[in-house]
């Protein structure tokens, strides 16, 4: 079954009108066709089709199951890159893989300095659809490094080529443990930028041998620690 997002579901449901009318032009749905909604908070829900309309679309739904968000969550702190089709190809794979948080950041090398939110945001709701998962990415607005790091939760690591002793981020991750792991811009962090990381308590690791695009360095953050999950502690 086709699925929605909702970010409130009722018991009898009205679609929005985006929604609406992509069920009407495109699906050429028709009352009683079935649908599944989902709220990006953990529930999935069964929807029957009651009223169709471009304008409005009414579904009759009953709750399918509730799911508790993931007890290990990460947050990638990453620097929009200067092509938007990169950093837009890059949001849709961290929903795919249930990343829990993005905090897009501006550092002394971005290149891009535009926030595109809304359109951020229908790209991670068109991929939870997609990949038919429960809980949608929360995208942050865009802050300063500096904002961040005056605020960053808990555990956190920051990847970049400069040279130096570093742990591997895969061997650094702990299973079952929330942190967050920065990327920067295509030019990297600077010197400064990883010293006030570390100030702030970061740990530097690094992604490997090769040297990766911004938005393939945090596609690879987000494997490692999705298999981090699965070590043995």
């Amino acid at each position: 079954m086709r699925y929605f997002f909702a970010p409130e579901v009722h018991r009898l449901h009205a679609l929005d009108s985006e929604e609406s009318k992509h069920m009407v032009r495109v699906l050429r749905a028709e009352v009683g066709d079935q649908f599944i909604l989902v709220n990006g908070k953990g529930g999935r829900y069964h929807g029957t089709l009651t009223q169709v309309d471009k304008r409005q679309c009414l579904l009759e739904t009953k709750l399918m199951e509730e799911s508790m968000a993931p007890a290990a969550q990460l947050t990638l702190v990453i620097s929009p890159t200067k092509s938007s089709d990169r950093f837009e190809w890059m949001l849709e794979k961290a929903m795919e893989y249930g990343v829990s948080y993005i905090q897009p950041i501006w550092t002394q090398r971005s290149e891009r300095t535009k926030e595109k939110q809304e359109r951020w945001q229908r790209i991670l709701i068109s991929a939870l659809k997609q990949s038919q998962q429960l809980w949608l990415t929360e995208l942050k607005p865009a802050i300063s490094w500096n904002d961040f790091l005056a605020t960053a939760p808990g555990a956190g690591f920051i990847a970049h080529c400069e040279e130096g002793a570093k742990d591997h981020l895969f061997e650094a991750l702990k299973p079952a443990t929330s942190c967050w792991v920065a990327i920067g811009p295509e030019g990297d962090f600077t010197a400064h930028e990883i010293a006030a990381a570390k100030q702030a308590g970061a740990c530097e690791v690094s992604l490997g041998d090769q040297r990766l695009r911004t938005e393939t360095a945090g596609l690879a953050a987000i494997q490692m620690f999705a298999l981090a999950q699965r070590k043995t502690s």
